[in-house]
């Protein structure tokens, strides 16, 4: 395996498992003392931590350290969104503060929210 086949596979796995987590990288980053634009890196598949981060990571997200370094596919369905609203995330604060107020919405709101953007974008151009 080449050492950009190894990037990939870690930030997906690390993806996946900031996923589960339901915090933000920049949360995780500082957690674990690290910068959050290495973090994201990381995640993207960019860059690769030593080992001793490699164990910070798996003792923080209570797996195993091979459970982030080893091709398991861990993200079928997700590895579209954890990647792109990653790159948003760490962009643009418009967008966290959406994603804020859309997490802490009621469930009537949210399905009105979601009815709105998918109008907006999936509608039919006459």
């Amino acid at each position: 395996m080449t050492p950009e086949e190894q990037k990939k596979i870690f930030g997906k796995n690390l993806s996946h498992y900031v996923y589960q987590s339901g915090k933000q990288q920049a949360e995780i980053a500082k957690d674990i003392g690290e910068k959050p634009t290495t973090f994201n890196m990381w995640c993207n598949g960019k860059a690769m931590p030593s080992v001793g981060k490699i164990q910070k990571l798996a003792d923080y997200f209570k797996v195993g350290k091979s459970d982030l370094t080893d091709d398991k596919n861990l993200l079928k369905g997700i590895d579209e969104y954890t990647s792109v609203s990653a790159k948003i995330g760490l962009q643009d604060e418009r967008f966290q503060r959406i994603v804020i107020e859309y997490y802490n919405m009621p469930a009537d709101k949210k399905d009105l929210f979601c009815d709105f953007f998918e109008n907006f974008l999936f509608a039919k151009k006459n």
